[in-house]
């Protein structure tokens, strides 16, 4: 089995620009470019005070991404801070990688002395449930049936 470790990506960081055709090409729901999205990840990557992005990594190379962030896409709840834009290369679905990249989130949340997360998700509520959170609302975004999570720290 292959090992999997994650990172802090870091405004200068190489796997940052992939990390944002990532989310373009996966979030295109958000209608964002890759040169928005990169613009966005080199902000949140400069001040690692209010959030943190971070990618996962087998054998050196990057397999996923995802984000701590202090507020989430036009929320329809009033909450703070967000687990953000999970990403796993198809190849590397279920082994692992997306697991492994929501906890090493949970630890930046915990590090910076949160008590509880929350993320949207339209249609991976049970992958989140297996790994703690709970579904506290459904609401509709942008036409979508979405679960609103949380995970008590």
């Amino acid at each position: 089995m292959t090992s999997i470790q994650t990172f802090i990506v870091g405004p200068d960081t190489p796997e940052l620009a992939i990390c944002a055709r990532w989310r373009a090409n996966a979030f295109s729901v958000l209608q964002a470019s890759f040169e928005e999205e990169l613009r966005s990840l080199e902000l949140l990557t400069s001040d690692h005070s209010l959030g943190v992005a971070l990618v996962a990594k087998a054998d050196g190379e990057p397999i996923g991404t995802c984000l701590l962030v202090e507020s989430e896409i036009e929320p329809n709840h009033d909450v703070s801070p967000w687990l953000a834009g999970l990403f796993v290369v198809p190849e590397y679905r279920r082994k692992g990688a997306g697991a492994a990249l929501v906890g090493a989130i949970e630890d930046q949340a915990r590090q910076r002395e949160f008590s509880r997360l929350y993320l949207y998700t339209t249609d991976a509520a049970g992958f989140y449930a297996r790994l703690g959170w709970s579904v506290l609302d459904r609401t509709n975004w942008k036409g979508f049936d979405t679960a609103l999570m949380v995970r008590y720290l």
